[in-house]
C-alpha cells in the first residue's frame, strides 16, 4: 500500500483560452504553475505534475493537457487535482459537475479549487460548487454572444470576416476587403461553369481537370498567394474533387455579389455549425467585378438541382434527361437509350422518352411515349417560331405576356385556396368521425380492436392532412409569383436570333421543362401528340398561328405522304434507269454476263410489253368505249408531241437563220468561218440522215405510224406548195410594173433553174454510184421528163390541127 501511494501524483491543471489573455497577466500559465506549486507545498502535496492547455476554451473537454489528465486518471495515478478556480476546469457546467460529482468520487480522487474554496475532502464546504459552475458557463456564453455580436455587427455592414477568399479572385495588401479577379484561376470557373451548362456532371468536370493537370484551388493558393494561404501541402495538387467543383457551382459569389452569414453556430458549447438557409444570408449586390454572368450562374444551377438518372455505364443518358415529364400523372420521363438494343441495328424509334410511372407497379399511368428526335424537333422548332414572333412583334409580345401571367398568378392561388379549405374540412370531418368511433366503442357498440384499428388509420390520414395544411398555409402566405422577366427573355433570344441547330447551352437556356401528352391515333399516319414546352423567364408560351381543322391536318397528311410515295416511285426509277443504262454500256463494251443480263431485261420488258397489248386490246374488243378514250388518248399525245417538236424546230429554226446568215457571209471572206460553214452544214446533213432512217425504220414497222407520216407529207408538200406557188404569182405580177420586183423574178429563175441543175447532177452521180435510192429517183425523174414530153408533142399536134 505504500509504495501505491509513492506512485500516485499530485496533478496541477493550468488553461487560459485567448479570451482570458485579454484579461492581464494574473491568468497565464506561468503564474498559474507558481501559484499551485505554491499551494501544494505548503499543505505537504508531493510527487507534483503539471497538466496545461494554453490557447484553448474552457467550454470544451477536447484538449490536450486534460486528455493526458484523463489517461493518468483512469490508469489510477493521480491522488489529488488542484485548479486556480472552477473556470481554470472548465465552463460547461454540466460536465464540470460530472467529474466533480461522479468520476472523481468515483476514482478516490480529491478535487481542490483554490480561489473558491472547494475541497472534495470537506463536502460541506462544496454546496456553492454548482451555481459557481453555471456562473463560469454563463460567462462563456455571454462572451460568445458578445463576439458573435461584433461580427454580425460587421457583416451587416457588407464587412468579410473570414480571411478566406473565393477561388477566381484575389486581394491587395492595402484593402483586403476588396476582391479582384484573378485571371488565371478566374478562367478555369468560367471552364467550370460552361461544361456545367452542356449538362456535364461535376464528376466528369473534376476528372477533366485532373487530366488537363489544373492546380487545385488550395494548391492554386499555395503556390500564387503563400502570404494568405493557410493550406498544408497536398498529395497530389492536381487532383479535383466533386465536392470542390460543386462547391464552386453554388457560390453566388462568382455573380459580383458579396455572401456572409454562410455557416451559423447554434451551441457555443458543441462548436457545431449549420449551413444558413436562404433568408439567413447576407447577401450585398455588385460590390466587386463578376466572373460568371447571371444567365449562365440560373443554368448550371438549375442543371445542379435536377437529379437525372445514370445509364449503366456509368454516364449520363441523354441532355435532354431531366427536361422530360408526364404531362398526366406529373413524373418525370425515363430515356430509353438504343445501347439497350443488344442486335446491333439501330432505329430512330430506338432513342425515346416514356412516363416513369408507365412500368411501375404502383403508377397508374399510360406510356406517353415520344422519339427525341421528335422532342429535338419539336423544341427547335418552338424556339424558332417563338424567336422569330418576338423579334417581328415585341410590343404585343410583352403585353400578352402580361396577360397570361395574370391569368396563371390567380389561378394558382385560387387552386392553393381551395385545396386548403378541402383539407381543413376533411380533418374537422375526420374529429368527428375519431369521436364518434370513441363513444361506439366506450358503449360496446363496435369492438375495441376494430375501433382501434379505425382510429388509427384515420389518426394517420390526419397527419398527413395536418403536415399538408401547413404547406399550403405556408405557400399561400409566402407566395409571391414571379413576374415574366421580358428583357433576360429577349436579351435570350437576340442572342440565337439566327440558331439552325439545337446546341446544349440553348436547350438549357430556353427551357424549363417539356409536359409531354398520351398520343393519339394510334401506330398510323395520323398519329397526333401533345407537346407543351415550359421557357425560361415567361413560363408555357404559344405565338398566335392560324388553327387548323382535323380534315384540313388529315388533308395535308395525306397530301404529304402521297408526295412521299410519289418522290419514292421517283427516285426508285431513277435508280432503276441508271441500274439497266450501266447495264448497257457495260454490254456494249462487251462483257459477256452484262450481256446476258440486259438481254434477259429486254426480254422482260417485252414480254411486259406484249402482256400490255393484250390487255388493251382485250379490253378493246369488250368496251368500245374505252376503245374510243384510248384513240382519243393517242390523238392528244400525237398531236402534244408534234405541237412540241413544232414550236421546237421554230425556236431552233430562228436561232439558226441569224447565224447561219451571219455565218453564210462572213466564210466568203473569211477561211476559218467558211470551215465553220462547211462543218455546220455537214453536221446538219448528218442529222437530217438519222432523222430520216429513224423515220424510215418507225414507218417500215409500224403502218399506223407511216400513213400518218405519208398523209402529213402530202399535206405538207400540198400546203407548201400552194404557198410558193401563191407567192410566185403574185410576184410575177409585180413584176409587171415594179423593177424591183422584175429583178426579183429574174435572180429567183435564175435559182431554180441552177438548183434544178444541181439536184439533177446530184441525182444522177447517186444512180451512177450504184445508190438504190439515187436510181429510183433519176429513173422517176427522167419518167417524168418522157411524159412532159410527150405531153408538150401532143399539145402542139393539137394546135396545129
Amino acid at each position: 500500500m505504500a509504495k501505491k501511494e509513492e506512485i500516485k501524483i499530485t496533478a496541477l491543471y493550468e488553461r487560459l483560452s485567448r479570451d482570458d489573455e485579454q484579461v492581464g497577466e494574473s491568468n497565464s500559465i506561468q503564474n498559474q504553475k507558481m501559484y499551485l506549486e505554491e499551494y501544494a507545498r505548503q499543505h505537504g502535496m508531493r510527487n507534483i505534475r503539471h497538466f496545461s492547455d494554453d490557447g484553448y476554451s474552457g467550454t470544451n473537454f477536447n484538449r490536450p493537457g486534460f486528455n493526458a489528465l484523463l489517461e493518468e486518471i483512469e490508469a489510477g495515478h493521480v491522488a489529488v487535482l488542484i485548479v486556480k478556480d472552477l473556470s481554470r476546469f472548465g465552463r460547461n457546467y454540466l460536465q464540470v459537475g460530472y467529474y466533480t460529482e461522479v468520476v472523481f468520487p468515483k476514482k478516490g480522487i480529491r478535487f481542490i479549487a483554490i480561489n473558491n474554496s472547494v475541497d472534495s475532502a470537506n463536502p460541506s464546504d462544496n454546496d456553492l460548487t454548482p451555481f459557481l459552475n453555471i456562473m463560469n458557463e454563463w460567462y462563456a456564453k455571454d462572451t460568445s454572444n458578445k463576439i458573435k455580436a461584433v461580427f454580425k455587427a460587421r457583416m451587416k455592414n457588407g464587412m468579410r470576416c473570414s480571411g478566406s477568399i473565393p477561388y477566381g479572385y484575389k486581394r491587395t495588401k492595402e484593402d483586403k476587403q476588396q476582391l479582384l479577379v484573378d485571371e488565371p484561376a478566374a478562367e478555369v470557373v468560367r471552364k467550370i461553369f460552361r461544361l456545367a451548362c452542356q449538362g456535364i456532371g461535376v464528376t466528369a468536370i473534376a476528372e477533366m481537370l485532373s487530366a488537363e493537370k489544373i492546380l487545385i484551388p488550395s494548391a492554386h493558393a499555395a503556390k500564387y498567394f503563400p502570404e494568405n494561404c493557410r493550406h498544408s501541402e497536398v498529395a497530389d495538387p492536381y487532383r479535383w474533387s466533386a465536392t470542390t467543383v460543386g462547391y464552386i457551382l453554388d457560390r453566388q459569389e462568382y455573380l459580383g455579389h458579396t455572401v456572409l452569414g454562410k455557416s451559423i453556430c447554434e451551441n457555443f458549447k458543441t462548436k457545431q455549425r449549420r449551413a444558413a438557409t436562404a433568408d439567413e444570408l447576407m447577401i450585398f449586390p455588385d460590390t466587386h467585378e463578376a466572373i460568371i454572368e447571371q444567365d449562365t450562374w440560373d443554368i448550371a444551377h438549375k442543371l445542379r438541382l435536377q437529379k437525372r438518372p445514370k445509364a449503366a455505364n456509368g454516364t449520363y443518358t441523354h441532355r435532354l434527361s431531366g427536361l422530360i415529364y408526364c404531362a398526366d400523372c406529373g413524373a418525370r420521363m425515363n430515356f430509353c437509350s438504343p445501347d439497350r438494343v443488344k442486335s446491333g441495328k439501330r432505329f430512330d424509334s430506338d432513342s425515346a422518352f416514356q412516363c416513369g410511372n408507365y412500368r411501375n407497379t404502383a403508377g397508374q399511368c399510360v406510356s406517353h411515349f415520344v422519339k427525341t428526335s421528335v422532342l429535338e424537333a419539336v423544341i427547335l422548332q418552338a424556339i424558332q417560331a417563338v424567336s422569330k414572333y418576338v423579334l417581328e412583334n415585341e410590343a404585343e409580345f410583352v403585353a400578352q405576356l402580361k396577360s397570361i401571367w395574370n391569368e396563371n398568378q390567380s389561378k394558382n392561388t385560387d387552386s392553393g385556396q381551395r385545396e386548403l379549405e378541402e383539407a381543413r374540412k376533411r380533418m374537422a370531418e375526420l374529429d368527428t368521425m375519431i369521436q364518434n368511433l370513441y363513444e361506439s366503442s366506450v358503449k360496446g357498440v363496435l369492438p375495441e380492436r376494430q375501433a382501434q384499428r379505425m382510429i388509427q388509420q384515420y389518426d394517420e390520414e390526419q397527419i398527413l392532412l395536418e403536415r399538408r395544411v401547413q404547406e399550403l398555409e405556408s405557400q399561400i402566405q409566402q407566395e409571391t409569383v414571379k413576374k415574366a422577366d421580358t428583357e433576360r427573355f429577349l436579351a435570350l433570344v437576340r442572342k440565337y436570333r439566327d440558331c439552325t441547330e439545337l446546341t446544349d447551352a440553348m436547350l438549357y437556356s430556353f427551357i424549363d421543362r417539356v409536359e409531354v401528352h398520351e398520343a393519339t391515333g394510334g401506330r398510323t399516319i395520323y398519329r397526333q401528340q401533345n407537346i407543351d414546352i415550359h421557357f425560361n423567364f415567361i413560363g408555357s408560351y404559344y405565338p398566335p398561328v392560324e388553327t387548323v381543322s382535323e380534315e384540313e391536318r388529315i388533308a395535308a397528311i395525306d397530301a404529304e405522304q402521297k408526295r412521299k410515295k410519289q418522290e419514292k416511285g421517283r427516285r426508285a426509277n431513277e435508280r432503276r434507269k441508271q441500274k439497266i443504262e450501266a447495264l448497257r454500256l457495260a454490254a456494249e463494251d462487251g462483257d459477256s454476263e452484262a450481256i446476258a443480263q440486259y438481254e434477259q431485261h429486254l426480254s422482260k420488258l417485252r414480254e411486259r410489253n406484249q402482256k400490255y397489248r393484250q390487255k388493251v386490246r382485250e379490253a378493246r374488243e369488250a368496251d368500245p368505249e374505252y376503245l374510243r378514250q384510248l384513240d382519243e388518248k393517242e390523238r392528244m399525245r400525237q398531236e402534244r408531241l408534234l405541237e412540241t417538236e413544232r414550236k421546237r424546230m421554230e425556236r431552233a429554226t430562228r436561232k439558226k437563220k441569224l447565224s447561219r446568215a451571219e455565218l453564210r457571209e462572213k466564210a466568203k471572206t473569211d477561211p476559218e468561218a467558211a470551215e465553220q460553214w462547211a462543218a455546220m452544214k455537214a453536221k446538219e446533213a448528218e442529222a437530217r440522215q438519222r432523222k430520216k432512217e429513224r423515220e424510215e425504220a418507225r414507218i417500215a414497222s409500224d403502218p399506223e405510224y407511216a400513213a400518218m407520216m405519208a398523209e402529213r407529207k402530202a399535206e405538207y408538200t400540198r400546203t407548201r406548195t400552194a404557198k410558193r406557188k401563191a407567192e410566185h404569182d403574185a410576184l410575177v405580177e409585180l413584176a409587171r410594173t415594179a423593177p424591183e420586183a422584175a429583178r426579183q423574178l429574174a435572180e429567183k429563175r435564175k435559182y431554180q433553174s441552177e438548183a434544178t441543175t444541181k439536184s439533177r447532177q446530184k441525182m444522177k452521180a447517186a444512180a451512177e454510184a450504184g445508190d438504190p435510192d439515187g436510181i429510183r429517183r433519176y429513173e422517176a425523174y427522167l419518167d417524168k421528163r418522157r411524159e412532159d414530153y410527150h405531153k408538150k408533142n401532143q399539145s402542139k399536134e393539137e394546135i396545129s390541127a
